[in-house]
């Protein structure tokens, strides 16, 4: 067996950045796409697909529904009164 080298961790280091950087891209071109299709019920629509994953107990897809959650909610801005 060939120990890997710190090169080696680096690289695969920088794949899983990769990775989550894409997955974030993702996370948040769908969030823009959810936000134009329904408005200001797109935070509700986010949030109630990610407590229906709880409730099946798929936790990776409700974390993926509450990271856009959370990125609809940054678009949106601070409310006004």
């Amino acid at each position: 067996m060939v120990a890997k080298t710190i090169f080696d961790k680096l690289s695969d280091d920088e794949e899983e950045h990769d990775a989550m950087n894409m997955e974030e891209i993702d996370i948040q071109d769908y969030a823009r796409q959810l936000l134009e299709a329904h408005g200001d019920k797109a935070v509700a629509e986010a949030a109630q697909r990610a407590s229906t994953f709880e409730k099946e107990g798929k936790t990776e897809d409700a974390e993926t529904w509450r990271h856009i959650e959370a990125a609809l909610k940054l678009m949106r801005g601070p409310h006004q009164s």
